[in-house]
């Protein structure tokens, strides 16, 4: 459970005991009026029990909490309707009991079910006492059936509220999951190549130290060739279409799980896990080779470019000094002539 649906149930439940105690003090001066001491004791004892779930509650064992109220709320309302018949509606405060385990506990789909089951049985059987057990109610209903298709119904009514209720919840919620996933999605990733950014990089470099793979791991940082030169002759709109490309390219050659980031300009990063230093070099050769072999139409006319690139071996988890390496090898690429692999 996290740590905020902690706060919320325990919030909730704090509320759910006042509620319930506030009103046993009610009905304990009442019985105290009507001169029934027995109930008078029951109200006390009824409030005992539910400053013991408060500070349970307090402690932040909030399920147990919930266990002692609806506890205590179900075994008042039989105990009541036992005394005085179904006249006092003391079977109707099942309801509220079933409340906070079927919306709000972190229970399964399936104990949630067993919940109502358990509560409409409880309900049906306070109906019954009436009929089968020697009381003296306050009303005794002179049709057997109308009680149970009465009580029955307003439960089916609860339980299809709760339902409604919890299939809007799940909407909204899955709605909000997505909303939350696009953004994300929209942090991580380059609006001109649609591949990811750095900031998605620091995530993945994040994981990458967390996990401490045991593999091998190239880093590969790309610098296109005379990039401004691109853009001087042709303009920006151009050198925007020959980012675009690389991307696609990058995308075609990497695999599913390999990073693939604009790292910032004309520079793109990308990482290899489970690739020693001979695959390394031979992917960042078959990447260069397919973006110098790509034509690109820039207004008619089709332009191929050139990237020089710089690669480096993930050693003892320290990606900051691979990542040295690499922009390091690439730079010696630039001066040795550009369109080249440096490892």
């Amino acid at each position: 459970m996290s740590v905020d649906s902690q706060l919320k149930y325990k919030s909730y439940t704090t509320v759910m005991i006042v509620i319930a105690a506030s009103v046993h003090v009610v009905i304990g001066v009442y019985f105290f009026f009507l001169q029934i001491p027995f109930m008078v004791w029951m109200s006390l004892l009824d409030i005992a029990i539910y400053a013991v779930a408060f500070l349970v509650n307090k402690s932040g064992r909030v399920r147990l909490a919930n266990f002692l109220l609806v506890g205590k709320i179900t075994s008042f309302a039989i105990l009541s309707t036992f005394l005085f018949g179904l006249g006092v509606n003391a079977h109707w405060m099942v309801l509220a009991a079933t409340l906070p385990a079927a919306l709000y506990l972190d229970f399964s789909k399936v104990q949630r079910i067993w919940i109502f089951i358990i509560m409409a049985v409880v309900i049906n059987i306070q109906i019954a006492m009436p009929f089968f057990v020697e009381v003296h109610p306050l009303y005794m209903p002179d049709d057997v059936v109308l009680p149970f298709f009465y009580g029955n119904v307003v439960y089916a009514a609860f339980f299809a509220s709760v339902l409604v209720n919890a299939i809007i919840t799940r909407r909204i919620t899955d709605r909000q999951a997505k909303e939350i996933e696009d953004f994300q999605h929209a942090s991580h990733t380059d609006p001109l190549t649609q591949i990811s950014n750095r900031r998605y990089a620091e995530v993945y470099f994040n994981k990458l130290t967390a996990e401490k793979q045991d593999i091998p791991f190239t880093f590969a940082l790309f610098d296109i060739d005379n990039f401004k030169n691109i853009n001087d002759t042709f303009g920006h709109d151009a050198g925007d279409k020959v980012l675009a490309a690389i991307a696609d390219v990058l995308r075609l050659i990497t695999r599913h799980g390999d990073l693939v980031c604009r790292w910032g300009g004309e520079e793109f990063l990308v990482g290899l896990p489970g690739c020693d230093q001979e695959t390394g070099f031979r992917t960042m050769e078959k990447i260069r080779r397919s973006i110098e072999e790509t034509c690109i139409d820039i207004d008619t006319q089709l332009i191929s470019v050139t990237i020089t690139g710089g690669g480096a071996l993930l050693l003892d988890g320290n990606i900051k000094a691979a990542l040295q390496t690499c922009d390091k090898n690439l730079y010696e690429g630039k001066r040795n002539g550009k369109n080249q692999i440096i490892f």
